[in-house]
């Protein structure tokens, strides 16, 4: 009996489980009626702005769980600029520099890497200068992400994508450590030689341009 009833239990997670698979296949769709499958699939409402439109191409060619679909259809709206967030119980599409400016999720720890969305991510490094880590690492933002420093507490205010804040982080791990003091020592000596050579040709042109002779200004 305890098998029946056991062969029974496992039958009917199985049915469960298929029953949360669903058809995600679409190419050159309009964005607006993809996300309308979803939110039917779902039972999940959207606001969408206005100003979302393009199509997108999505090839499952096996149904899949409503949570792999959101996660491809927010991969699909980033491609196109486009950015979810979630106000309450709504979803909320805009575009990518909308989501920065009014519905962005902020957090102290490295973000998940899906589903895929923007996120202000506030990183507190242990060894280096926020100074320096903003000035010389802007160039690993995305075209939507921005970099703010809050010299007061050494930390770096980070807005970007999820996928590319998880670089961003594999990066800082990799970077973020004690210098060795050998290469401490050299790196201190670059940089008061190369203060040292700016000064000096800052000199040497102030000295050339007080010789010249400024030429004479003829007027009618």
């Amino acid at each position: 009996m305890k098998f029946i009833i056991s062969c029974a239990v496992l039958l009917a997670s199985t049915f469960a489980f298929a029953e949360n698979l669903i058809p995600f296949n679409f190419t050159n769709e309009d964005i607006t009626k993809v996300i309308e499958t979803y939110s039917k699939a779902a039972n999940q409402k959207f606001i969408i702005d206005p100003g979302v439109r393009g199509k997108i191409t999505i090839l499952m060619p096996e149904k899949i769980s409503t949570e792999e679909a959101f996660n491809q259809l927010s991969s699909a709206l980033a491609v196109n600029g486009y950015a979810i967030s979630k106000q309450g119980d709504t979803m909320v599409v805009v575009s990518a520099r909308n989501i920065e400016r009014n519905y962005i999720e902020t957090t102290t720890t490295v973000p998940s890497l899906k589903p895929e969305r923007i996120v202000t991510w506030i990183y507190t490094p242990k060894n280096l200068s926020v100074d320096q880590l903003n000035r010389d690492l802007r160039i690993i933002l995305s075209r939507d992400g921005e970099m703010t420093t809050l010299l007061q507490k050494n930390q770096l205010i980070i807005t970007d994508w999820t996928s590319n804040l998880q670089r961003v982080n594999n990066l800082f791990a990799e970077l973020d450590k004690p210098v060795d003091p050998a290469i401490a020592k050299v790196v201190e000596k670059a940089t008061k030689d190369r203060v040292a050579r700016k000064a000096a040709q800052q000199k040497e042109k102030e000295k050339k341009e007080s010789k010249e002779t400024p030429k004479d200004i003829q007027t009618e």
